[in-house]
């Protein structure tokens, strides 16, 4: 999508559609719109057509040079609101650009209504959300829906709006690209997309400073990843390691590692889970899908920053090699784990690949994954788990995801549970025999154990990872959740300043 900025009046503009913010009792829009669209708004809005009604969206044809342009009124508030309200109002309007097939429309910037010369985000969030709104997966649709939105010109009288939009457009479409391609590895059956395929698509974006590691069954073996192993020995689809190295800053060692759940499909293993909830598991890869749209983003914007990225590819299914409760099982960093339940694997994996990012000395390590069902029972499926070790790192992601519209909580890992993690015949269990308590914060502790202390933030994408009802900015299904809110959280806080 083309996201063009441009100095003029909305008279001027070329594109199929305008769209114009108005308030109620605005005064005037002359100098952004020209004075002919100026005393229709002014008409339309004293009329019973429009409402100002929270984020209502009216049409209306106007002649501009012997043609008809269509007009769309958007209702803002008087006053600026947050990220949210332009995010969710974005996807709104995606649902009439694809509904009337409009392929480009010109919007005033709602900078230029509020005056606001220090705040740049309003239009920008608009536009992220419209992106959103406009996701499709037709991957096995017979009928093609065959229509691709083109271009958002913005209009503005601000200089420094204009600056910024024609410096980062380009970056907020290649963010959009990952985020897509993150929404279509999530919605893709497990049939498509078992371990070794998915570990074949990311070594295909391997790159000079992108390099790619792929580790086979039998060379998980020799490197020690038994959790890895074990987890996926079930399947006739054997599991995969996947290390990315990106060196987007050449001249230091420091680096920051991401880690991501990657079970391309979950049954439950020997504790099978039920109809009901075992139709969406084809995306319990979500954490995988998420931070290696996170690596590719980063390489694709060329940020100065060092980034290692740790995904484990497993299939948790029934099988007679299938692990079984009771079994106890040795991880890569050699404590022993007794298997309480085989539906609590993707903790395993995760203790394997987190091990192994904490052996370069990494400066934060963060991992993401559909972890428990327990965390969306707690926050609901709009919202993330947030555990972390330090409590800045906690408060810094937290007011990121506040500005970005991804919602996370941060939730406790209490020392007293700590002793429920612990075996009487092994170093540690993978779930507690509390029954029904605290899913959520065991699954950190347990995954704590493996981190030691290096500085940490594990994000638990159950809830907003894939949307069986509809959401106010991703819609439904697979999201893309949480790729803005890392890739932000890495260049605001360990991007290299040169």
């Amino acid at each position: 999508m083309k996201i063009s900025c441009r100095k003029k009046t909305a008279f001027n503009s070329r594109k199929e559609a305008i769209i114009i913010p108005v308030y109620k009792n605005i005064e005037t829009l002359k100098t952004l719109t020209g004075k002919r669209i100026d005393d229709e708004i002014a008409s339309i809005i004293s009329s019973d057509y429009f409402n100002f009604e929270d984020k209502e969206i009216k049409s209306f044809y106007i002649e501009v040079k012997k043609k008809l342009k269509r007009i769309f009124l958007v209702s803002i508030p008087k006053d600026p609101e947050d990220s949210r309200f332009y995010l969710e109002l974005g996807a709104r309007f995606s649902k009439i650009v694809r509904q009337d097939r409009l392929t480009s429309f010109s919007i005033i910037s709602f900078e230029d209504l509020y005056m606001e010369k220090k705040e740049l985000s309003y239009t920008k969030s608009f536009i992220e959300g419209l992106f959103f709104g406009l996701y499709k997966y037709e991957r096995y649709k017979g009928k093609k829906e065959n229509f691709n939105f083109e271009e958002v010109e913005v209009i503005t009288a601000f200089t420094r709006l204009k600056k910024y939009v024609d410096t980062e457009a380009e970056n907020w479409n290649t963010a959009f690209e990952n985020i897509y391609m993150a929404r279509d590895l999530i919605n893709t059956p497990a049939m498509d997309l078992t371990p070794e395929i998915f570990a074949g698509f990311i070594k295909e974006h391997e790159s000079e400073n992108f390099s790619v590691e792929v580790l086979d069954d039998k060379q998980i073996v020799e490197r020690g990843l038994n959790l890895v192993k074990t987890v996926g020995m079930g399947s006739a689809n054997p599991p995969r390691f996947v290390t990315i190295d990106y060196k987007g800053d050449p001249t230091t060692e420091k680096h920051v590692a991401l880690v991501g759940k990657g079970v391309t499909f979950d049954s439950g293993g020997t504790n099978l889970k039920p109809t009901g909830s075992i139709e969406t598991m084809k995306t319990d890869m979500s954490g995988a899908a998420t931070v290696f749209a996170v690596a590719k983003l980063i390489r694709d914007v060329g940020m100065k920053i060092n980034v290692k990225t740790y995904i484990p590819l497993v299939e948790n299914t029934i099988g007679g090699c299938a692990y079984r409760p009771g079994d106890v099982l040795t991880s890569a960093e050699g404590k022993t784990i007794e298997v309480l339940n085989t539906d609590a694997e993707g903790r395993l994996i995760l203790a394997d690949a987190l091990y192994t990012a904490r052996l370069t000395d990494p400066e934060v390590i963060v991992d993401v994954a559909t972890l428990t069902g327990a965390c969306v029972v707690a926050l609901g499926s709009h919202c993330a788990g947030l555990f972390s070790n330090r409590k800045f790192l906690a408060k810094n992601i937290t007011d990121i995801s506040d500005d970005l519209g991804e919602d996370i909580w941060e939730l406790p890992m209490l020392k007293a549970y700590e002793k429920r993690i612990k075996s009487d015949i092994a170093d540690l269990r993978n779930i507690s025999k509390q029954k029904g308590e605290a899913g959520s914060t065991i699954a950190a502790l347990f995954l704590k154990e493996f981190v030691d202390n290096w500085p940490w933030i594990h994000l638990d994408i159950a809830g907003p990872a894939y949307l069986e009802e509809e959401h106010p900015i991703f819609g439904k299904h697979a999201s893309g959740f949480g790729v803005r809110l890392i890739y932000t959280f890495l260049e605001k806080y360990y991007k290299e300043q040169h």
